[in-house]
């Protein structure tokens, strides 16, 4: 048996390709990276960027922990940007987004088929005497530039990642802020507790000493041992409380113990909180809103997508025919186009138009819950910030002055051992709540600059 020339099958073939790159277009898939540009906050601190190789951000976690004596706020943000579990999932998401990006603009395989007729029948055509062979060569042709839109869709869906992943890390960057303040503030607690225990503790030598010349009664020694226990437990407390405030500090860059001796930081720096209205200038900051614009972009190209699809695909197809009897070739070519009788994408295409609509009420919902949550937690911000200058140039001097006169005169026998107890009770009742006070004043600032994508100059940098 023998085939015809096939060099009008091969002409033809190259036809089918040249008709297929003018009605789908010559654009090349992206390979490029999503990342888009980071917000303020932060922008200058490296964050994990995982290679295209899979699997290969696996080697992030296998790097030990540094160990180190103080740290500071930027070193803290710096380890969690750079191995928070969360964010390097996100990352890995992007790199998938790129993929699907260049899955969707690739073009469709052709085809090859083999077809045998007029055997295994009666009379002449019992043997494959009469036999006609036909291999065919097919090629499905989208059409109304499909492949660009269908590959524009998911660009989007590659941008959309991107500002998935800007999203985890402004809430990486908050997180660790808000809780190396609580490092900071435990530290200070405990602090304040050791004072009151040393304190407590010298106390008790001086009542005791008093009991045994006469001038005070045993009582006043069992209060006083009281009083020291009741320290000890309270100091015990500060100390598991900073250790585990520790511990979810290191948690965020993936670290099974912490790998510091202390934050170094100033909690006591607190700056007048800036306007309202001037946070509320920077609020598209956001990711979460910033987002939107690429979104609604998402959903016009679905649209865009979903009309194309209403035009059939439509397939065309050459190949030579061998006819064993006739010992004749010759060449078939076809072409198959789908008939919109009943489906015509209508469904699917008034879907995404819904779909859209929803979308614009979600991007009003996000703007409504981003300027409340400013306005919210801008009033916690102005009153941790007035309780913070009242402790400070009210309350805690003059609790200061009270303990200082109280204790003066109960060296001198002027005043009971409850009255000096009750007046240092009082001063270290300020502290701490001073310390708890500047604590949710740094809180808010984190809190803040997670809102508005940039940082505050109220902002306490270490």
């Amino acid at each position: 048996m023998s085939w015809p020339n096939l060099d009008p099958f091969r002409a033809f073939a190259r036809t089918i390709l040249f008709v297929q790159l003018a009605l789908t277009g010559c654009a090349s898939p992206s390979w490029d990276a999503s990342w888009p540009e980071s917000r303020p906050l932060g922008r200058d601190i490296p964050t994990i960027r995982p290679s295209r190789e899979p699997g290969i951000g696996e080697r992030a976690y296998s790097t030990p922990e540094r160990h180190s004596g103080a740290l500071t706020l930027r070193a803290a943000l710096a380890r969690a940007l750079e191995r928070n579990p969360d964010l390097a999932a996100y990352s890995w998401e992007v790199r998938a987004a790129e993929a699907r990006t260049l899955q969707a603009g690739l073009r469709p395989n052709p085809e090859v088929s083999v077809e045998v007729e007029d055997v295994a029948g009666s009379g002449e055509f019992r043997s494959f005497n009469e036999a006609q062979t036909t291999l065919q060569l097919s090629q499905l042709i989208e059409t109304a530039g499909r492949r660009l839109k269908r590959q524009r869709v998911a660009r989007f869906g590659q941008d959309l990642a991107g500002w998935d992943y800007e999203t985890v890390r402004m809430d990486v960057f908050a997180e660790t802020a808000r809780r190396f303040v609580t490092v900071l503030a435990a530290q200070e607690q405990l602090a304040l507790a050791d004072e009151l225990l040393r304190l407590a503790r010298e106390a008790l030598k001086t009542v005791e000493l008093r009991v045994r010349e006469g001038a005070s009664s045993p009582v006043e020694r069992t209060r006083a041992e009281v009083t020291v226990s009741a320290a000890q437990v309270d100091r015990d407390q500060a100390e598991a409380d900073l250790e585990a405030a520790r511990i979810e500090l290191a948690a965020l860059w993936a670290a099974q113990s912490p790998g510091f001796a202390f934050a170094e930081g100033d909690l006591y720096e607190a700056s007048s909180p800036p306007s309202v209205e001037s946070l509320l200038r920077v609020a598209d900051q956001n990711p979460d809103l910033a987002r939107w614009t690429t979104e609604l972009a998402l959903r016009d190209a679905a649209v865009d997508l979903e009309d194309a699809r209403r035009i059939p695909n439509f397939s065309v197809g050459i190949g030579p025919r061998y006819a064993s009897g006739l010992g004749d070739s010759a060449l078939v070519a076809g072409v198959s186009i789908p008939l919109p009788v009943f489906d015509r994408n209508q469904g699917q295409a008034l879907a995404t138009r819904y779909e859209r609509a929803r979308a614009l009420h979600e991007r009003h919902a996000a703007e409504t819950r981003v300027r409340s949550a400013i306005l919210v937690v801008h009033k916690r911000l102005a009153a941790a910030y007035m309780r913070v200058t009242t402790i400070a140039s009210e309350s805690l001097p003059g609790a200061e002055a009270a303990y200082t006169q109280t204790l003066e005169a109960y060296q001198r026998g002027l005043f009971r051992y409850l009255d000096a107890l009750d007046a240092q009770r009082t001063l270290f009742a300020i502290r701490a709540s001073y310390i708890e006070a500047l604590e949710s004043y740094h809180r808010a600032v984190a809190d803040l600059e997670r809102l508005t994508g940039e940082p505050l100059r109220v902002t306490a940098q270490p």
